[in-house]
């Protein structure tokens, strides 16, 4: 009798520990409790600096079948008709296979059955979500996707899987505009590309950044400075006294800078001059005036000392800006250069500058000869230096906005856009063979011209129509300047109780006032697409906006045409 309890005591126990086997050891097989796993960590949202999305991470479900558990416990042949659902045959010969993701568990409890379900392991995951439109996706890049951009800084340096929301420099609308105005200007010069960078003065804040190229230019190409470089020189001449405010040069339509040395440079096209003062020699970009601008100089200092004057300001080195692959341009060593090399740079020639260098380098003139270092991070403060002088500085600037009123980019003056700046136009150099027909026009300059709050460069590549930086390059800038108030105009649109309206067909400022006008809140709206019109939005219509976790507003070029992506 003892035996016998004993034998059914063992065999509760073994039955037991069976049952514990498949319940807990292995809980995906039979657990109608569908155990959910994180497979991986949530990253920190990315905003703009108003709090409008760029990235954020969108949780989804993967749900993994175990068919070697399923084929072990001979449930094959009864769950096959099921499974044919989801599986190919070819998948039957796998011990594991994702039967799919889904954005919420009770979506995935409708779609798949529970005798299915019971063999599944569930896991929590999740998917970046991109603002893809006016260019942004070059900025950002993409964590394991690209080697370029924000997002593979900070996950490189730490930043993005330990905060739960970055907010970036960026500012949407300001992008919005930047990108408008550069590809109108490319479409009406049929030009190669472009790119523009908006710089917050006193801060070194990326409000916009524009790449209209395959890659971002802004970043991780270099053009030659043309007579942006003028500026430059001058100031280095007048803060060591070499020439005065009130500088006087004698000019002839060419000059041959090195004794001996069969080289020569010569005025622009069309220009001719027989004396400028310092003031005029910048608004009217003199080479010859500037090459002996350069004379004064290498008169009193060495290659190294300029070279190393040079490198100070910011030439030949990167940034430091948050954003992976930046290059350092071209500056070649002084123990390498030509006897003519100093006179080529003082016109901008035979040195290659990144549109972020020439930006940031340009803005000493706007910030009190400071320089400040830039940044794509809202919260960072960031190291600057002392480059010139305040009094170089300030004399320059003034300079610059009589350059604006009275010189090379007169063309570009706009009434009440008051903006400062220098033009400069860069023959596009061939690796071993010189320079060819084809140009840059450039623009670099701050506004408004008195007390800059932002410092803009604007590059045309190959303009095909005109291609002096003034007749170019300059409008994208007060063009751009001139329309930063437009967002303050648009009237109230009638409002439909207190559901998500049809936006489809509006433009995209429409649609941003009415998502407004409703409370929605500007954080919570992601743009997709490039174009001019609303062609689809998600969530539908007739959803309660007090439901609602996000807008998704997909542009396209016209009104009921199709999605204009940058992939």
């Amino acid at each position: 009798m003892r035996r016998s309890r004993l034998t059914l005591l063992i065999i509760v126990i073994l039955y037991i520990t069976l049952v514990s086997y498949i319940f807990i050891l292995k809980p995906y097989a039979l657990n109608k409790n569908y155990k959910i796993e994180e497979s991986s960590k949530k990253l920190a949202t990315l905003t703009d600096k108003e709090g409008r999305i760029i990235v954020v991470d969108k949780t989804i479900y993967e749900v993994w079948l175990d068919l070697k558990t399923i084929k072990e416990r001979k449930k094959l042949e009864k769950l096959k008709y099921q499974l044919d659902r989801f599986l190919k045959e070819e998948d039957y010969e796998k011990p594991y296979i994702m039967l799919g993701k889904y954005e919420d568990i009770l979506e995935l409890k409708t779609y798949i059955p529970e005798s299915i379900l019971r063999y599944c392991r569930i896991y929590k995951t999740y998917e970046r979500n991109y603002n893809t439109s006016y260019d942004l996706r070059k900025n950002i890049g993409e964590k394991g996707k690209t080697e370029y951009g924000i997002e593979p800084y900070l996950y490189n340096n730490g930043i993005l899987a330990n905060s739960e929301k970055i907010k970036l420099t960026l500012d949407l609308k300001m992008q919005k505009i930047a990108y408008e105005e550069l590809s109108k200007m490319i479409k009406s010069q049929n030009a190669e590309g472009g790119t523009v960078i908006i710089m917050e003065t006193k801060t070194g804040k990326i409000r916009a950044s524009v790449s209209n190229y395959p890659y971002n230019m802004a970043f991780m190409g270099y053009v030659e400075p043309g007579s942006t470089m003028k500026p430059i020189i001058y100031s280095i001449a007048l803060e060591k006294n070499l020439i005065s405010p009130y500088q006087k040069f004698s000019l002839t339509s060419k000059i041959s800078p090195v004794p001996g040395v069969n080289f020569t440079i010569g005025e622009a096209e069309g220009h001719h001059f027989t004396s400028l003062d310092a003031k005029d020699a910048i608004a009217y970009s003199s080479n010859v005036a500037a090459v002996k601008v350069m004379q004064k100089i290498m008169g009193n200092f060495s290659n190294d000392w300029l070279y190393n004057k040079l490198e100070q300001i910011g030439f030949g080195k990167k940034t430091g800006i948050e954003f992976n692959k930046e290059i350092s341009g071209v500056f070649t060593k002084p123990e390498k250069w030509y006897k003519i090399t100093p006179y080529q740079i003082a016109i901008g020639q035979g040195i290659g500058v990144t549109p972020i260098q020439l930006v940031s380098i340009f803005n000493v003139f706007a910030n009190e000869g400071k320089y400040v270092k830039p940044t794509f991070l809202e919260d960072k403060v960031t190291d600057s230096r002392q480059v010139f002088s305040p009094e170089i500085a300030n004399l320059m600037k003034d300079w610059l906005r009589y350059t604006m009123l009275k010189g090379t980019a007169r063309k570009a003056y706009k009434p009440g856009v008051l903006i400062a700046g220098k033009t400069g136009t860069a023959q596009k150099a061939i690796s071993g063979k010189g320079y060819s027909d084809k140009y840059y026009s450039l623009f670099v300059g701050f506004f408004p011209a008195s007390k800059p709050k932002y410092t803009i460069v604007s590059i045309i590549d190959d303009p095909k129509n005109e291609y002096y930086g003034g007749e170019v390059a300059a409008p994208v800038a007060t063009n751009i300047f001139s329309r930063l108030e437009e967002f303050n105009y648009y009237k109230k649109t009638e409002i439909i109780d207190d559901y998500l309206p049809n936006l489809k067909g509006k433009t995209l400022m429409e649609a941003l006032f009415i998502l407004k006008e409703i409370g929605i809140d500007e954080k919570k709206i992601i743009i997709y697409g490039n174009g001019n019109y609303v062609i689809k939005q998600d969530p539908d219509v007739s959803y309660d906006k007090d439901e609602v976790n996000y807008v998704i507003l997909y542009l396209g070029d016209e009104k009921n045409g199709k999605d204009n992506n940058i992939r």
